[in-house]
């Protein structure tokens, strides 16, 4: 049976939404902090690389088992749409690229020579000691889990209720999600600012989800940009 939706619905079911809500405070905020506890316990330690390997084996351990219908349903619309959601895929890529050129000269403005964003200058530090493994987690792991705990979660929960504030929370948290942990340890909250340069990110990927209703499509650009990125970095 053909799914064609018209309008933006959640198609995520309330179980799937109340897992979601409880595990995202975990993912975001709680994990990294306990996994780095952790670590500090054990006689070696814990390298970088591990402690993401854990980290994203936990997410996509939850995404697969607690969301596999959501994916599922996504799927479907995925095939049952494919010429709306090739177009729409395109135009989201022009988009993002647009954005993020704005996005980068107003960081130039604000931090001049200084701007680099500490979230990417970790990734290329991991990929120079283990590109597979690295590739693997940014490039196929991590789109899966992020796009359905802020798309998913956050912004089809809202989207129904809310449409900016269903924008704000998820582009904000996404951003948040991937700045904070270095705040934190560097005890530097003015790190906060790189939230700007999720921020085209955060919004085409929203976009993406809101016009097709399937998060396939959000998590394809999310893989292809982290690959982009990946080679650029290589």
């Amino acid at each position: 049976m053909k799914i064609v939706i018209t309008g933006f619905v959640n198609t995520m079911t309330k179980p799937q939404r109340i897992g979601g809500y409880l595990y995202l405070p975990f993912h975001i905020f709680l994990f990294p902090l306990f996994i780095g506890m952790f670590a500090s316990y054990l006689p070696s330690g814990l390298d970088e690389l591990t402690e993401n390997i854990i980290y994203y084996g936990l997410g996509l351990t939850f995404c697969l088992v607690w969301m596999w219908r959501f994916l599922r349903t996504g799927f479907d619309i995925l095939l049952d749409n494919a010429m709306k959601n090739i177009m729409t895929f395109t135009l989201g890529c022009i988009i993002f690229y647009l954005l993020s050129y704005l996005a980068a000269g107003l960081m130039f403005s604000i931090l001049g020579d200084s701007f680099s964003n500490p979230n990417n200058a970790a990734v290329t530090g991991l990929a120079e000691k283990s590109p597979r493994a690295v590739l693997a987690l940014t490039v196929l792991i991590a789109p899966i889990v992020e796009e359905i705990l802020f798309r998913g979660i956050v912004f089809g929960a809202l989207r129904p209720k809310h449409r900016v504030l269903a924008f704000t929370a998820s582009i904000a948290l996404f951003g948040l999600y991937h700045v904070w942990q270095f705040a934190y340890s560097s005890n530097d909250w003015r790190m906060l600012v790189y939230i700007i340069e999720y921020i085209p990110a955060g919004y085409v990927l929203a976009w993406l989800y809101e016009r097709t209703n399937c998060i396939w499509i959000p998590i394809f650009l999310h893989m292809a940009v982290n690959m982009i990125a990946m080679g650029a970095g290589a």
